[in-house]
């Protein structure tokens, strides 16, 4: 059950990543945990639970989860962060499980990854020759996203000893023209030296230094000011974000959410919705508790980490620190399968399970066990039922809010308001269904010139900004209705609100 488990997410997570809209995300990571929930569930009735769950390594991954979702519940954007949080959690779950899998079972589940690496190559590929696409990624989010995929798995391909698929994948990378790519390489590459050199001359290895000396300093001499100065400018966004809400953050994926409310428009500012340092936009949006637990799980188990994967992490850890790969989903899972390996042990040995002392056996038969399995079922069953319900519903949220929109793209605004009617009575909560519905009736009411189609609008936007009051376009359109139709003290008070929100 292990081992399929991980092979469907190695494989399928990076594969998929550009192709599947997040509901369809979220059903493919419930059904991940259901299956390990219920495979922890049968050790606990059998042999007993691993003893790797519950080592004092993993409780800073229980804080990073713990913080993470208090950040996320408290956060005034709630309603949009949940969802970012749900993968965050994920590839916890894939830290911790992956620890379970015996060298053997990581040996299969490493061809998982060596399948999705041929896979997004040929995607790479396709993309290059038939597509002629200037912009290289494969199903991933952008070419720095790829970079980091390639990144991770090239020191892999050595391990597989698969010297085909390491052509291929540097190929990929040079196609990315990941500057980022490049310099954590370099990096990785001058660890790797300096380890050599502890066991050798210096003499021997000095030339090598020098060549990664040249070579990162012309790429740094190289990068564009403009995408440096973009950067910098981001980064004090989210700095600014974190001072707000030092210790638990606004939530997992907030920026995206916030970054208007931390950054002032300019003609030639580039706008993003990622810090494009992987390090302070956890820190921005998951605050200092949940921050500390994270990468103290990770640079623990990097300094325990050896051979080829150490270097893997090394240039994907350098690599975050001038773009967002881990803040893609399938990223982070490889990123964590990969991190997990210095705790596991197999799962062969019954001395390693809590709960039963090396020579006793499992003897639960019969009745017991019937009345077991029938008990796991039924909870499988109301599990699966639950899961399926939220799939459904969110599923016919969606194809309102498309419908919604196209009617809106087509002209339709009242038809497209009275669709955000039935989805808004369906999902109260959401945002951005408010903000549609918002500006569906503004259109609809400066066609008509219908005052009260106007206040319908404003009704909608005021709304929107009580599920989320970060949203620069719902501001907007809020001062030119009070504007128009002469109310005055709405639009100041609209103001006033704004600047508690807006911090340029």
């Amino acid at each position: 059950m292990l081992v399929f488990l991980f092979f469907s997410i190695l494989l399928l997570a990076p594969v998929l990543q550009g192709f599947w809209s997040f509901w369809t995300q979220f059903m493919f990571e419930a059904a991940c945990l259901f299956t390990g929930g219920l495979w922890l569930f049968k050790q606990a009735f059998s042999a007993g639970l691993p003893r790797a769950l519950l080592e004092k390594k993993n409780l800073p991954l229980l804080g990073a989860a713990f913080f993470s979702l208090l950040g996320a519940l408290l956060s005034p954007v709630r309603s949009l962060v949940l969802a970012d949080w749900w993968s965050f959690f994920f590839g916890l779950f894939i830290f911790v499980m992956a620890g379970f899998l015996s060298a053997g079972q990581r040996r299969t589940t490493d061809w998982a990854l060596r399948l999705a690496a041929w896979l997004m190559a040929a995607l790479s590929m396709y993309q290059a020759f038939v597509l002629k696409s200037a912009e290289i990624s494969a199903s991933l989010t952008n070419p720095n996203a790829l970079a980091l995929f390639a990144l991770m798995l090239i020191p892999l391909t050595l391990l597989w000893r698969d010297f085909y698929l390491l052509v291929t994948l540097i190929i990929v990378l040079v196609w990315t023209q990941s500057m980022a790519a490049l310099l954590a390489a370099l990096a990785a590459a001058g660890v790797y030296a300096a380890d050599t050199m502890q066991k050798n001359d210096f003499r021997k290895n000095w030339p090598l230094f020098a060549v990664l000396a040249v070579v990162a300093a012309l790429a740094l001499w190289s990068l564009e000011p403009r995408s440096v100065f973009d950067r910098l400018l981001w980064w004090r966004s989210a700095l600014k974000m974190f001072a707000d809400a030092p210790l638990l953050g606004f939530g997992q994926g907030a920026f995206a959410w916030l970054y208007p409310a931390y950054h002032l428009p300019t003609a030639a500012g580039l706008s993003s919705v990622y810090v494009h340092n992987y390090f302070i936009e956890f820190l921005a949006e998951n605050g200092a508790l949940a921050s500390a637990c994270w990468f103290w799980a990770v640079f623990s188990r990097l300094k325990a980490a050896t051979g080829l994967k150490r270097y893997a992490v090394i240039a994907a850890l350098v690599h975050s620190l001038a773009d967002f790969g881990l803040a893609v989903p399938a990223n982070l899972f490889i990123f964590c399968y990969i991190l997990s390996e210095p705790q596991g042990i197999g799962i062969g040995d019954a001395t390693q399970y809590l709960n039963l002392p090396p020579q006793q056996e499992c003897r639960t038969t019969g009745q017991p066990q019937r009345k077991m399995t029938i008990a796991v079922l039924a909870l499988a069953v109301l599990v699966l039922a639950q899961g399926l319900g939220i799939f459904f519903k969110q599923l016919r949220l969606e194809r309102l809010y498309d419908s919604a929109l196209s009617a809106y793209s087509a002209g339709d605004y009242a038809g497209a308001a009275g669709t955000l009617e039935v989805a808004s009575t369906a999902e109260p909560r959401n945002p951005l269904i408010a903000r549609l519905q918002g500006a569906a009736w503004l259109a609809a009411g400066l066609e008509k010139q219908d005052s009260v189609l106007l206040f319908r609008a404003a009704a909608a936007l005021e709304r929107s900004l009580l599920l989320n009051p970060y949203n620069s376009g719902a501001y907007r359109d809020l001062e030119y209705i009070y504007a128009l139709v002469g109310a005055a003290n709405l639009k100041a008070d609209l103001l006033q609100r704004k600047k508690g929100f807006f911090k340029w």
